[in-house]
């Protein structure tokens, strides 16, 4: 056997062909023929090529009962995104997922060469013949890894073959016809691509090739479709656009496990972000009770067991500084990937962006500000200002009862976050009805303490290359020590050691300039010297 490429060489051959996929498929989505099963599976162009180009490798590997290291990093790295999760189970030494994972998508329809196709017709070209030729120098490249040709190669072609060929013969105006005359002769003399051949192991005798086309059809008893291709999308089509419903369904269920895989990775994220935060000890084991319970009511719905009406509101109590704000945005966050909202994102307010000093002005105001925030969290912060003490005739009341209206209309993709100190939130919960019922999760964000809020002048410091000297820390110590609580309220928490550290950086700038300081450990030194009152 003469020697074949190199590893390295085959990964380049198959990199350039899955550019050339990426580029057949950027015209789908350019053109708007990809919109439809946009909106339907929730993935983008480029994780539905990556999912297509990884399962075929991996259902490859399992027909040839070869699944080595080599060939599985192959696979996992070709693709810009590693869909199938296949590094990960590598490493953990369980394939079974990602298996079944592949097998479940490679049922499903081909959404892409049906894509291709209606587009080849409606434009009159052949696009879908090059990028199934460049699906079969990735599988080829695979193939010849470590200098062994995989056997199954033909037969697993062949098979896959028979389940997509009606998108791929018999189609006017083809630059490149692709039929199982064309496939054998290119697997069996390992053609890859123009200026790339791979070694020969049988003649040009096209009729050999045509013959064990036929076997292998025949060997898993089945015939190429009679009709066309324009009959099987008219037949499969009926008023769903560019995606017959049963390829919707199929396809949906085929990727559903990928879906929750990531959700569950940017739940695992979201819920590290809020772990890093210093301090909240109580503030935390809420939100993951909060997620944990929210996991269990999908599951009951999965198996169809009785639900209790659940809201989503939250009343978050607390002084300011405290964390509030940045614990409602990962929130948002959080409820998006639990299916809860629909964007995640996070609109803030108060009294001044909801109330109006006009009758009948504050309902429009506090309408636009909802429809604003539909599909994430609605936070209003200091929100007891809405009902001030000894204020009948004030306008925040016409506020609450909007917003209390609101809240029902758009229960399936609205959450409203409310804030304040705890005993002014008391009174706003009491001054509608309806409040107590929708806001019936509370969380309280304790004070810092004075070691917690150290720790944050610490992280602030580090995260812009900046450090304390123990003589500047100290006085900072002390001046934490020394606060009244009148004064501690005007502090703010977090908020006030964040203005500290600014007013410390300021300090030092008109120090080292002053004395023309030039060395790094000038520029990122904070001393004693920094530290005033």
């Amino acid at each position: 056997m003469q020697k074949m490429y190199s590893n390295q060489q085959l990964y380049d051959i198959a990199g350039e062909n899955y550019r050339l996929l990426s580029g057949y498929c950027v015209a789908l989505e350019e053109e708007g023929y990809f919109s439809k099963v946009e909106e339907i599976l929730h993935l983008s162009m480029e994780e539905v090529l990556d999912l297509y180009v990884q399962s075929l490798m991996v259902q490859f590997l399992v027909f040839g009962k070869r699944l080595n290291e080599e060939e599985v990093l192959f696979a996992a790295g070709l693709t810009k995104q590693d869909m199938l999760g296949l590094k990960e189970a590598w490493n953990a030494g369980d394939l079974s997922g990602a298996v079944t994972r592949s097998a479940k998508f490679l049922e499903a329809p081909p959404i892409l060469l049906q894509l291709l196709c209606l587009r080849d017709q409606e434009k009159h070209i052949g696009v879908t013949g090059l990028f199934f030729d460049s699906l079969l120098n990735v599988l080829i490249c695979l193939s010849y890894l470590n200098q062994v040709r995989n056997a199954s190669l033909s037969k697993f072609i062949g098979v896959y073959f028979d389940k997509v060929a009606v998108f791929l013969e018999n189609r006017e105006n083809d630059t490149r016809t692709v039929d199982g005359k064309y496939i054998f002769k290119k697997l069996c003399a390992g053609n890859l691509s123009e200026g790339c051949k791979l070694l020969k192991e049988a003649g040009d005798d096209f009729s050999v090739y045509k013959s064990k086309y036929f076997y292998y059809r025949q060997s898993m008893g089945t015939a190429v479709a009679a009709e066309t291709v324009t009959e099987r999308m008219q037949r499969q089509e009926e008023n769903t656009g560019y995606l017959p419903e049963a390829l919707a369904d199929a396809a949906t269920e085929a990727v559903e496990t990928m879906k929750e895989k990531k959700a569950e990775e940017e739940i695992d994220r979201l819920t590290g972000e809020l772990n890093k935060m210093i301090g909240l000890s109580e503030v935390k084991e809420e939100i993951r009770s909060l997620i944990n319970l929210i996991k269990v009511k999908r599951l009951r719905e999965k198996y169809k067991l009785p639900q209790m009406n659940m809201s989503y509101h939250m009343v978050f109590t607390g002084s300011p500084g405290t964390g509030k704000t940045t614990v409602a945005r990962l929130v948002a966050q959080i409820y998006r990937e639990l299916g809860i909202l629909s964007k995640g994102t996070l609109t803030e307010t108060d009294r001044s962006g909801l109330v109006a000093g006009y009758v009948g002005q504050t309902a429009l105001k506090v309408k636009e500000t909802v429809e604003r925030a539909l599909g994430g969290v609605l936070f209003i912060d200091e929100a007891y200002a809405l009902a001030p003490e000894n204020a009948s005739n004030d306008f925040g009341a016409e506020a609450i009862d909007t917003l209390v209206k609101l809240m029902e209309d758009h229960r399936d993709d609205l959450v409203i976050i409310v804030a304040g100190y705890t005993a002014e939130m008391q009174r706003f919960l009491k001054a509608n009805t309806g409040l107590y019922s929708r806001f019936n999760k509370f969380i309280t964000f304790s004070d810092y303490t004075n070691e917690e809020l150290l720790a944050i002048l610490d992280s602030m410091a580090t995260d812009t290359g900046f450090c304390l000297t123990d003589g500047a820390r100290k006085k900072v110590e002390h001046m934490l020590a020394e606060m009244d609580d009148q004064a501690r309220r005007e502090f703010g928490n977090a908020r006030g050691i964040r203005n500290l550290f600014e007013r410390l950086v300021s300090n030092q700038a008109n120090r080292i300039i002053a004395y023309n300081a030039q060395s790094i450990k000038d520029i990122t030194v904070i001393t004693e010297e920094d530290v005033t009152d």
